[in-house]
Order: structure tokens, then C-alpha cells, then sequence
């Protein structure tokens, strides 16, 4: 079964300017990160404000993504809900779409016991046999968290869960997902600040946010670990750290969606309510940092580095 691995986006959901789904700038973003490298494309993760979005418009979100890519990179919906059976309507429609694989995050708000955790999982799972699923793992947000334990035990009972991101920094924690069926278990990170840790640890890769963004960085830093030039791909890494600091943490959606018309001539949009859009001053000074550190170049600025 296909799994996620690389620089793994979880796209901005593009909304025109009367709050709908901008399906032709959905198609012109994944072309340019497909052309900038990346090797998956994660469609109604969070960064897609996946709970703000209907039904019908995940669906269509889907289907856009899929087409678009044309098999060009490696797609997995993410088709998590509040719900089990909606969670399976969207997991029955991303098979139907032609989707690689999908990532399935845990329901929200309501906190849930670790068997109620396994049976969802398992239930999504046994719906699409054919697909691989990935758990995901977002607690700060989420509020329900999936332990190594519990993921242990969804890959046991599901042969075709083949992964799990995770979204917390906890290393220790990432480490112990790690040994899942004798280490033959997928784990990327949600903070792409780990990314080279996480592959000098025999990880897959990252989902990252701001590869929105700045997805030649994140792509050199992996592409430096699969050569082997691990010095290299750790100076670039800290690169990335610097740029991924501006752009994450309080409000980062509001940030990529801001900065994606200047750095990349991608207009996506503001966000959806109730969201909070950046300033014109918010944006230009988000911008100069950014250009401050040369973000366009990778390599630019590390002779600086130790």
C-alpha cells in the first residue's frame, strides 16, 4: 500500500471573495507545489480548516486536489469528522475519487476513551479495506490524543492502517510509534521542525503547514537527508526552524493565507469566519522577515551556520 513520505502539504482550502471554495486557485496551488517538489498533498487537513467545511464542499475539495495532481504526487484526503458515519461517507468518497490513501484525525471537543478511539478507527478502516489509512494526532487542538498504545492496537485489528501523524512535539512519544509492527509502522510529524530528527530516527517525513509557503525549503532539507549529506541537511533544517517561526504558532493559517499572494501568486483568500485575516501592516511586516532570511533560496545564508 502507498504511503506518505517527503514533504507532505496540508493545503489551504482557497475562498473567493463570496466565502465559496476557489476550485481554480485550489488547481493553480497544487500545481506550484508539485513544480516546488513536494511529495504529497494533504487536502482538508487543519491548515484546510477542515471544520469549517460542509460535506459537499470537502468532497469537491477532494475531487479538485485529485484531478489536479493527475498522479504528478502522492494524494491522501483527509476525510476525520465529528462523527463515525460521516467520517466514513467522506472515506467512501475519497476512494470513489481516486484518492492514493486518508488521513483520519480524531473526532473533536467531546473527550473519548481510548476504546471508543480504537472502534472509530477500526470501523473508518474496515469501510475502505483497499485504502491505507493514516491515524492523526493533533491534542492541542483536538482535544482527544492517540497514544502508542492505542495506535498498536488499531494497526493490529487493521491491517490497512499503515501510519500515523502526529501532531505534538513529543519525541519520546514519536520515538514509541516508531516500534509499531516491528518498526515497519509510518510516522511523519505535524511540527516540521522535527523533520530531520524524526528521519535520523527512520521516520517518513512531515506534514507541514508552512510548506504552504516555503515548500523548496522543507523539500531541500529532505532531499539533503536522502542523499546523505546529513550536515547539510541539518544546517538547512535549522534554516527552515528560523523562516517556520514567523509564519507558525498563534494564528498560522492566517499567516500562509496572507503571505500566499506576495510570495507565491497564490491568492487564497481570507478565512473563513470566524477567523481572523491579517492586515495590510500585518502582512507587509510578515513579509520583510521573511524576505529578510531569503526565502526563496534554501542555501542562502548558511555559510553563516556552524
Amino acid at each position: 500500500m502507498k504511503k506518505l513520505y517527503g514533504v507532505v502539504v496540508p493545503l489551504v482550502t482557497p475562498f473567493d471573495r463570496t466565502g465559496r471554495v476557489d476550485t481554480g486557485v485550489l488547481r493553480a496551488h497544487v500545481d506550484d507545489l508539485i513544480g516546488a517538489g513536494v511529495h504529497c498533498l494533504y487536502p482538508c487537513g487543519t491548515t484546510g480548516e477542515m471544520f469549517k467545511l460542509t460535506t459537499d464542499e470537502r468532497k469537491r475539495i477532494d475531487r479538485t486536489v485529485i484531478e489536479a495532481a493527475a498522479g504528478r504526487a502522492v494524494v491522501f484526503a483527509q476525510v476525520g469528522a465529528m462523527s463515525t458515519a460521516e467520517t466514513i461517507e467522506l472515506a467512501h468518497h475519497a476512494r470513489e475519487a481516486g484518492a492514493d490513501g486518508i488521513g483520519v484525525v480524531t473526532p473533536a471537543f467531546f473527550g473519548l476513551s481510548e476504546r471508543a478511539l480504537e472502534e472509530h478507527f477500526c470501523a473508518v478502516a474496515a469501510a475502505v479495506p483497499e485504502l491505507p489509512v493514516y491515524l492523526y494526532a493533533i491534542p492541542q487542538c483536538a482535544v482527544n490524543d492517540i497514544t502508542p498504545a492505542l495506535a498498536a492496537r488499531v494497526a493490529e485489528r487493521s491491517p490497512n492502517v499503515v501510519g500515523i501523524k502526529y501532531s505534538y512535539p513529543n519525541m519520546p512519544r514519536i520515538l514509541e510509534m516508531l516500534e509499531i509492527r516491528d518498526h515497519r509502522f509510518s510516522v511523519l510529524c505535524g511540527q516540521d521542525t522535527l523533520l530531520y530528527s524524526l528521519l535520523t530516527a527512520g521516520g517518513d517525513g512531515t506534514v507541514s503547514g508552512a510548506a504552504n509557503l516555503l515548500p523548496e525549503m522543507y523539500v531541500a532539507v529532505y532531499e539533503a537527508f536522502r542523499r546523505g549529506d546529513l550536515p547539510l541537511a541539518l544546517r538547512l533544517q535549522r534554516k527552515a526552524n528560523r523562516l517556520g517561526a514567523i509564519v507558525n504558532g498563534a494564528n498560522n493559517i492566517g499567516k500562509y493565507k496572507a503571505a500566499l499572494p506576495r510570495l507565491r501568486g497564490i491568492d487564497a483568500g481570507p478565512l473563513r469566519a470566524p477567523g481572523e485575516n491579517l492586515s495590510p501592516e500585518e502582512t507587509d511586516r510578515l513579509v520583510a522577515r521573511l524576505e529578510a532570511l531569503d526565502w526563496k533560496h534554501p542555501m542562502a545564508g548558511l555559510d553563516a551556520e556552524p
